[in-house]
């Protein structure tokens, strides 16, 4: 459940972020944008999940960064049961590809971005850099 409240919360903060600042260059339309493939989500079925927005491809490394540190985090302790630190370590090593992925994948077409968000990115890859 604290996944699952992190996760939205994030999204809730990205989204008001977005709104309150501009994060995209003039222009950028989710509907125009290039798209970017996860290809862990490769045989899925729906191609909207295969090939991703710019605009979806940040939120979701915003909150892979964020679920990845609380993973982490939630490793060091003591008092997890073998079946819990498995868990943990198999979605933290799950995410941890996917993160790096879509960081590649942002700085490369980070002529979509506006300054305020190019620095974003260059926050983000250095939080991606410490995972």
């Amino acid at each position: 459940m604290a996944e699952n409240l992190l996760h939205e919360g994030v999204h809730q903060s990205i989204s008001f972020h977005v709104l309150q600042h501009r994060v995209f260059a003039d222009g950028y339309s989710s509907k125009t944008s290039p798209k970017i493939e996860i290809k862990w989500r490769a045989g899925q079925g729906e191609g909207r999940n295969q090939y991703w927005e710019i605009g979806r491809a940040f939120h979701a490394t915003c909150v892979y960064n964020q679920l990845l540190r609380f993973r982490r985090t939630e490793l060091r302790r003591d008092d997890l049961t073998p079946t819990e630190r498995a868990s943990f370590r198999s979605t933290y090593e799950e995410g941890l590809p996917a993160v790096r992925c879509l960081m590649r994948e942002l700085e490369l077409l980070r002529e979509h971005f506006s300054l305020c968000g190019v620095e974003l990115l260059v926050d983000l890859r250095h939080q991606a850099d410490q995972l």
